[in-house]
């Protein structure tokens, strides 16, 4: 896995220690990460379905 992408699950679950759910608050934390939405795509690509991703924590 592409350490840009081991990055955002880090910010991802890092984010989890400001704000415990999946917000509007905290994306806007994650997506301070500047390939945020490249990583998730990435993410998804390998199978791991949206409706996972939003409800990883």
């Amino acid at each position: 896995m592409p350490i840009w992408v081991r990055n955002y699950v880090i910010i991802h679950e890092m984010a989890h220690l400001i704000e415990p759910n999946h917000s509007k608050s905290f994306w806007n934390i994650v997506s301070r990460f500047k390939l945020t939405e490249r990583a998730r795509g990435y993410l998804m690509a390998k199978g791991l379905d949206r409706e996972k991703l939003l409800q990883t924590s």
